[in-house]
């Protein structure tokens, strides 16, 4: 019986996190993107083509009025926003880089950025899931392609209803490296 009550606490306590987003308004406006091109090896740095896009995300952001960058634990998502951190003087918040987005949400609500545009800064398998985690409920699962770097997904809230649009960004990368650069 116990532990069907903690199991019972714990999907009520997903639910109620994942309806949170309702909470967002059209002021709301939530850009994710994929760390830069990275190093190999445990917890890698950003390739010289990382660095170089962590730059062109800021320029592309730089006039957006983000108010918080939030990034994970590990070093290519933080030096990711590097750029727009140290040029454009934005705090950036650590959240756990999981598939359930429970601790982004959580980051993101105790730091009234709800109603605010944030930048967020994933990985392959945890941004499509974000975006799920945000209300977009019928975007894909899939990880994004291991050579893919371009991508940059805004989710926004028009009538308490979750909308993605996806651009891209610096050099092209993955399936579109053969497409001009936007």
């Amino acid at each position: 019986m116990k532990k069907f009550l903690v199991l019972l606490a714990i999907s009520c306590c997903g639910t109620s996190l994942y309806a949170q987003p309702i909470l967002a308004n059209s002021k709301t406006k939530i850009y994710l993107v994929r760390h830069g091109e990275k190093e190999t090896g445990k917890d890698p740095a950003l390739t010289g083509a990382g660095k170089q896009r962590a730059g062109d995300l800021m320029r592309k952001l730089k006039d957006e009025g983000i108010k918080h960058i939030y990034v994970t634990e590990y070093r290519r998502t933080q030096m990711t926003g590097d750029s727009m951190r140290i040029q454009l003087g934005i705090d950036t918040i650590h959240y756990a880089a999981d598939t359930t987005g429970l601790d982004l949400l959580k980051k993101i609500m105790a730091h009234d950025d709800l109603q605010s545009t944030i930048l967020v800064i994933g990985h392959s398998n945890t941004i499509p899931k974000l975006i799920r985690r945000l209300g977009v409920l019928d975007y894909p699962q899939e990880n994004i392609a291991d050579d893919e770097f371009d991508n940059l997904f805004l989710v926004r809230y028009k009538k308490h209803k979750a909308r993605i649009t996806k651009d891209k960004y610096g050099a092209a990368s993955g399936a579109s490296a053969g497409m001009k650069p936007l």
